[in-house]
């Protein structure tokens, strides 16, 4: 008889009684070695005690997590030496190793430790053989920060990019598993009961300790209040937060080279920017948009492997014929594959007070002024004016084929690029296309499902046809109508509640639908991003040679990152530039159009650094002509 499927999916238990978890804090370490491994004989450090098929890595008591993860015990000198690890690493592509350990511990299990490193092992033999070695620090049958905790999934996230990764820790269960199910809940947004339950599916007695599942639940509960893009769309993604705090949240979730270049600049304006700024010119995808799209699969194989692994462990209920994208039953979780998400799912779990009685960040992990700033690095280098060319590698400079009638002769290259191929409907799935069809019921703007169509329209004639009509879409002073209010809330709700939102975003072609977006983040924040205060430090400061310096650098970097989409735009359209440098006035400040005549001097100031911004591009576009040349 099947096991009836309850409501909601239970709650983790830990692998050890209070009673034994006292005990292991007691014991005394070498004691506790004999006792709880074998000693010098420890069934952790060997094979003889582990079958085959708990062996991916042979010698080693090891299992896969994923397909690019793979859970382990500790390796040593010896078994490294006697089972070739290394040359078992360049087979499977295991490009990095995680080390869960605090140096020293153990030391009377196994092999006796590396003097220099104090592991059973020397991180230069993996060095030395092109394997990134990282060491995140945890007490055995314990936890750490949860700061060093996202450091730790960061890096998990950064080095599964690189190739397969093996995690360890003593046995490669407690904190091995911590970190992995951590990396689970950062990608995927499930909840921390699902990514517990598929660890232990895949590395049976995983998580062991109380402590370690409730930084599991501390974790995801923390995550939560830091993954709205867009506030105040319902209750359940929370009030609305500052400039200053976006960027300070983004700096907790953002990791390598996204987290430098994004160091002060929100990602949704830049990646809105970029889009917006690439489809003016007709140029091919920039790397943003593909690092997206790429994302996006991997993590849809992710997801759909950890779903069906629970479900076959009758974990969740099991998918209805009729609709792939919904549950048996009305309470297990919400659909992995609708936009309602992390929060939505398992919501009672995650708020259950249990999990989090033994974390001193329970309390302010939910309070949306939480600051971050010993986790944040500080600014490097010198800042510059932003630039379109800037944000595209040279190698896709390159016009797109499709819109290449469009630009003027001087514009095409003989230089092959590789423009992505954008789905007719950019929501992605075919349950949107209904979505779409009735959000293009109502026309102020043409609306187009592709870059092709978009270009192909009788309409558009000439070079400059497709940044009038985003130009056109950005000047727009009067509220967007009904079906783009629509279509922009559905975007909002997946960039909210999923990491594949950043993909349908950069996948949106409709004008009306993306300046609404980049607008209504502007016009959401809790406070605009010029206040009075700004607004009169820059007419004071009008005279100077760069009059945006008096602003913070949040400001200041959003603000160029704004003024180079309008430049590239307006430099294609210019009888719009005012009319667009109205409309970003209005979403800087939040005054109403009446008063917009008011802020001549700001205008001023924005006009010119528009101006100088759009020389800076002009400037570096002679300067590669030139090397070409030479």
């Amino acid at each position: 008889m099947m096991p009836t499927m309850t409501m909601h999916l239970e709650v983790p238990r830990p692998s050890y009684t209070q009673a034994r978890e006292n005990l292991v804090k007691a014991i005394p370490p070498k004691l506790l070695c004999l006792l709880a491994c074998g000693g010098i004989d420890c069934r952790y450090e060997g094979p003889e005690c582990w079958r085959l098929n708990q062996q991916v890595i042979r010698g080693l008591f090891s299992s896969w997590v994923t397909d690019s993860i793979i859970a382990m015990a500790r390796p040593s000198n010896h078994l490294i030496e006697k089972y070739n690890v290394i040359e078992q690493f360049r087979k499977l592509n295991i490009r990095s190793i995680i080390n869960m350990q605090v140096p020293g511990e153990h030391a009377h299990c196994g092999q006796p430790l590396d003097p220099e490193s104090g592991f059973t092992y020397s991180p230069q033999i993996f060095m030395d053989n092109d394997i990134y070695f990282y060491n995140f620090g945890m007490p055995d049958f314990g936890v750490s920060s949860l700061v060093g905790i996202i450091d730790g999934v960061k890096v998990l996230a950064f080095a599964v990019r690189e190739g397969r990764v093996a995690v360890h820790c003593h046995a490669g269960l407690g904190r091995t598993g911590v970190l992995i199910a951590c990396y689970l809940i950062y990608t995927l947004r499930i909840s921390p009961s699902e990514a517990i339950h598929y660890v232990r599916i895949k590395r049976p007695r995983s998580i062991q300790t109380r402590a370690q599942i409730n930084q599991v639940f501390d974790f995801g509960r923390l995550l939560g209040t830091q993954l709205t893009q867009y506030p105040d769309l319902s209750l359940r993604h929370g009030a609305p937060f500052t400039l200053q705090h976006y960027i300070n949240r983004q700096a907790l979730l953002l990791h390598g080279q996204e987290a430098r270049t994004l160091r002060h600049t929100p990602k949704v304006v830049y990646l809105l920017s970029v889009h917006l700024s690439c489809l003016a010119l007709g140029l091919p995808a920039p790397p943003e948009v593909c690092a997206e799209l790429e994302k996006r699969s991997a993590l849809k194989i992710l997801s759909r492997t950890v779903r069906e692994t629970l479900v076959a462990k009758q974990y969740l209920p099991l998918l209805r014929e009729d609709n792939e994208g919904s549950w048996v039953g009305s309470g297990s979780i919400s659909s992995w594959d609708e936009p309602l998400g992390f929060l939505e799912r398992k919501r009672d779990v995650l708020l259950d007070k249990r999990s989090y009685s033994d974390s001193d960040l329970s309390k302010i992990a939910v309070k949306e002024d939480l600051e971050f700033y010993p986790y944040c690095t500080p600014a490097l280098g010198n800042e510059r004016n932003w630039s379109v060319q800037d944000l595209i590698r040279p190698d896709l400079r390159t016009v797109n084929p499709i819109v290449a009638t469009l630009l003027p002769d001087h514009h095409t290259t003989k230089k092959e690029s590789h423009p992505i191929n954008i789905p007719i409907c950019s929501m992605g799935t075919s349950n949107n296309c209904a979505k779409r069809s009735k959000c293009t019921a109502k026309k102020e703007l043409p609306k187009y499902s592709s870059n092709a169509e978009l270009c192909r329209n009788p309409h558009n004639s000439g070079p400059t046809s497709v940044a009038r009509v985003i130009a056109k879409a950005m000047a727009d002073q009067t509220p967007p109508g009904e079906a783009i209010l629509q279509r922009s809330a559905l975007l909002q709700e997946e960039l909210n509640s999923s990491e594949c939102g950043w993909a349908l975003l950069v996948t949106e072609l409709d004008p009306q639908v993306l300046t609404c977006l980049l607008w209504t983040w502007l016009e959401k924040l809790r406070e605009p991003v010029l206040s009075a205060e700004d607004v009169d430090k820059l007419t004071y400061g009008a005279n100077n040679r760069k009059p945006l310096n008096v602003l913070k650098k949040p400001q200041r970097h959003t603000i160029y990152c704004l003024l180079s989409c309008v430049s590239t735009v307006t430099s294609l359209c210019p009888h719009r530039e005012d009319a667009v440098l109205q409309r970003m006035v209005r979403a800087l400040t939040r005054r109403p159009q009446e008063e917009i005549g008011s802020l001549a001097t700001l205008m001023k100031i924005l006009k010119g650094s528009s101006r100088e911004t759009f020389h800076n591009y002009r400037y570096l576009t002679r300067a590669c002509s030139t090397n070409a040349t030479l």
